[in-house]
């Protein structure tokens, strides 16, 4: 449990939350358990989290050294549009330019930033504007070099004049979307690739809670590839909270479908393997969907006619949030979220065993179909592979 410090508080914004209409409480609510959870996550047991005002406030007790910290699990929290760190202040000229101005000036830090002001009371002395320059010119004394930006800005410097007191924050944005768990459950299937994680956390961006499950063949590849996903899982987990990651192996199937199976269908077949396995999964885990990070035409597996004969084996509906991106905007977005170095390093992936020189790019289910009925003990090695999985959870 974190040692504690001083009483503090942050103030959050939520995204879409204000258009559920009546839903709007449940989802404010699933967004406050999240919030919880991501402080506890960081050790924080003591908090408070309430609604107030159409907005959230984090309240509890940590050291200003804590904060960055904080900052970055909630820069990747679905759900939030913007958060700021508070400070309260008496309402007096000298405090505003004093322990505001130090506020603002370690949390603006090189970023390009603009004020805001906001004269709630209208008896304080100076209105809206003159606050803004009273702010500007004293913080430009102190920092010769800070960019000011009044419309592409990085960060927002809010100041409210309340009747008792002043309350400042400096607003970052956050990842949008809806709190995880808003949208129900589905099952990742999750390599040690940049696509995978990317199409998990856009998911999470939806509310949707993640289950991932990895197909490996860790007795021929060796561990490097298991290793890899179960860093991107505890990454990830950073961004939903807990994460149960199912590791399945494969490598039996794999060589039955090599010696059984005409040499260009292979990545085909062992494919719609792994779809039956995570739909089967789901049932486990009450998820409603699979997600996969597939991007046509980025492999051969993934042209259109792969895409529909691999994704017919599925009882489930498949989500490819990646479906129309290329591989630099993929890497970007896994640069955001923290996975890119990850999955950047070398290892071998499951499905690059027994990988023919010329696979099929333009199969055909009822084909598919046909060499399929053919593997009579393939049923009964894949509900061996399932018995077999292994449950580790994230964060440790």
């Amino acid at each position: 449990m974190k040692e504690t410090g001083e009483k503090r508080e942050i103030v959050v914004h939520y995204d879409e939350l204000a258009l559920k209409g009546e839903n709007r409480i449940l989802f404010e609510r699933t967004m406050m358990r999240r919030l919880e959870e991501q402080m506890r996550d960081e050790g924080f047991r003591d908090v408070q989290v309430k609604r107030q005002w159409g907005r959230i406030f984090i309240r509890g007790e940590w050291n200003e050294e804590d904060e960055e910290r904080i900052r970055s699990r909630l820069l990747l929290t679905p759900g939030i549009a913007n958060f700021g760190f508070v400070l309260r202040i008496p309402r007096e000229k000298e405090s505003l330019l004093t322990e505001g101005v130090s506020f603002i000036l370690k949390r603006v830090g090189d970023a390009s930033f603009r004020i805001t002001a906001k004269r709630v009371d209208k008896s304080f002395p100076f209105n809206s504007r003159e606050v803004e320059i009273l702010l500007g010119t004293e913080l430009f004394k102190h920092k010769k070099d800070l960019t000011v930006d009044l419309k592409g800005y990085e960060k927002e410097v809010i100041v409210k004049i309340l009747q008792t007191e002043i309350l400042i924050f400096v607003k970052e944005r956050g990842v949008g979307g809806l709190p995880v768990g808003s949208s129900g459950y589905a099952v990742s299937l999750i390599s040690a690739g940049f696509d995978s994680p990317v199409a998990s956390f856009l998911l999470m961006k939806r509310g949707v809670k993640v289950h991932p499950i990895h197909f490996h063949a860790s007795e021929m590849v060796g561990e490097e590839a298991v290793r890899a996903v179960e860093d991107l899982v505890s990454q990830l987990a950073r961004v939903q909270g807990k994460t149960k990651l199912a590791l399945v192996p494969v490598l039996p199937i794999q060589k039955y479908i090599a010696e059984n199976v005409p040499n260009k269908l292979r990545i085909v077949l062992i494919r719609r393997v792994f779809m039956r396995l995570a739909s089967r999964y789901a049932d486990l885990t009450s998820s409603l969907a699979l997600i996969t990070g597939e991007s046509v035409g980025q492999v051969a597996s993934q042209t259109l006619e792969n895409i529909r004969t691999i994704g017919e084996a599925s009882s489930l509906p498949i989500l490819r949030p990646l479906s129309g991106m290329n591989k630099n905007e993929i890497i970007t977005i896994a640069r955001k979220i923290g996975t890119a170095e990850i999955s950047a390093r070398p290892c071998e992936d499951t499905c690059s065993l027994f990988l023919p020189d010329y696979p099929e790019t333009k199969s055909r289910v009822e084909d598919v179909l046909r060499v399929e009925r053919k593997l009579e003990k393939l049923s009964e090695m894949e509900e061996k592979a399932l018995q077999s999985l292994n449950i580790r959870i994230f964060p440790l």
